[in-house]
């Protein structure tokens, strides 16, 4: 387990390794790194509640509806602790679960209007159309957008998939260099990956939206030449 973290920027404990970031490990340990990634798990704190309570999911997840209620009368559950049950499935969905902070959030402002009765399940569709998550990684911006990386189309023909890239040069453009990458199906986008101040987000999520067939495009798509807001506003 790690016991302490010295930053070579502003600890003078630290070792001059040549790494911006040295751990020191209860056992004695000392390792060198370029970063540190702290993560807390996603297992659903739900052994106390038994199956005859409340039906579960595969992992042992609560099973909830598109109102976010458990299979108990006036039960509702929102966050890593639940699983979408067969009624959130729909044909040309763009979002799918995955236990976020943002999803959490999201999901626990749609338990409270439906238990406020204000909520309904029609408005499921409107508040998780599609998958968003932003977020930061080594200082830049990440923004995964709907089927990033092809979820729910594990059924798909060969062909039927392609994925277009565009890649900045860290060496030229420095910290203002970008990567974008986009997945197509059948021509219509499905998902795209962001880094960095691409200024793509709300085109890419109309078009994800809007199942344009964008084959004629081809890589084009990404020529950072194109205006694609004003293409397709």
């Amino acid at each position: 387990e790690i016991a302490d973290v010295l930053l070579q920027h502003n600890d003078p404990e630290a070792p001059e390794d040549g790494f911006p970031v040295t751990v020191q490990l209860t056992n004695g340990d000392t390792y060198g790194v370029d970063y540190i990634i702290s993560a807390t798990g996603i297992v659903p704190n739900a052994d106390w509640i038994s199956k005859e309570d409340l039906k579960k999911g595969r992992n042992g997840n609560l099973l909830v509806n598109r109102t976010m209620q458990t299979t108990a009368p006036d039960v509702y559950a929102a966050g890593d602790v639940v699983e979408c049950d067969s009624s959130w499935s729909q044909d040309g969905t763009h979002w799918f679960q995955m236990r976020l902070w943002s999803q959490a959030k999201q999901m626990g402002t749609h338990a409270a209007q439906c238990m406020a009765g204000v909520g309904t399940p029609e408005a499921l569709g409107f508040n998780f159309e599609l998958f968003t998550h932003v977020t930061k990684f080594a200082g830049k911006k990440v923004v995964l957008l709907g089927l990033y990386n092809g979820q729910n189309l594990d059924e798909s023909e060969e062909g039927d998939m392609v994925t277009y890239c565009r890649s900045g040069d860290p060496r030229t453009e420095g910290d203002a260099a970008t990567f974008v990458r986009v997945l197509l199906y059948r021509g219509r986008m499905q998902g795209a990956v962001l880094i960095g101040d691409t200024d793509l987000e709300e085109v890419f999520e109309n078009l994800i939206l809007d199942r344009l067939d964008l084959s004629a495009f081809g890589p084009s798509l990404l020529d950072p030449r194109i205006e694609l807001d004003a293409i397709f506003d």
